[in-house]
């Protein structure tokens, strides 16, 4: 099986389904911006602002089914369980909770669900449900809907752009975390 790397280039790393990815300050060579793409899938950003501290995890479900046979590589970060956990970990071994901004994105309905609720809003509200017990807040969110979005995360001043797919109009629409 092939283990799927982070793609990077000069300037941005992709940040696939399932990963975690958590950084102190950039050295001058590093990516400066850390990107990643969802639909129903959840991105939980933090950030901080004095060490510069970054971290974005990217789950799809989340838990995994009871019956799932899914590999070790496969488990590890695709739930909110444990890639939320990862993340509270790294954070908390750097600095106290409470010194970190938080974002949340994504948990859109992206086809037509018989089911209630659908998967991204059960991921929305676990990512909140998690804060909440960690008394944690988010600052910005931009969740549901029906459109995907990618979430772009600048790694040197924690500014974050958001493009989302399919708008009312059917074409794009782009902000930054510093528009209403």
């Amino acid at each position: 099986m092939k283990i799927r790397a982070m793609r990077q280039d000069n300037r941005c790393t992709n940040l696939p389904p399932g990963e975690v990815y958590f950084s102190q300050p950039l050295k001058n060579n590093a990516p400066k911006e850390l990107k990643t793409i969802l639909g129903s899938c959840v991105a939980v950003i933090v950030w901080h602002a004095k060490s510069k501290t970054a971290g974005m995890c990217h789950y799809l479900l989340v838990q995994e089914a009871e019956k799932s046979k899914s590999s070790p590589v496969m488990q590890t970060y695709r739930y909110g369980e444990q890639a939320l956990d990862y993340l509270l970990k790294r954070m908390a071994s750097l600095h106290p909770l409470d010194e970190y901004e938080l974002a949340l994105y994504g948990g859109s309905n992206m086809y037509p669900s018989v089911t209630y609720p659908s998967i991204g809003k059960v991921n929305v509200m676990f990512a909140k449900n998690w804060a909440k017990k960690n008394k944690l807040t988010f600052c910005q969110q931009d969740t549901l809907g029906h459109h995907g979005r990618s979430v772009t995360l600048e790694l040197t001043t924690g500014g974050i752009t958001v493009i989302k797919y399919k708008d009312d109009k059917g074409g794009f629409s782009e902000h930054s975390s510093n528009d209403s």
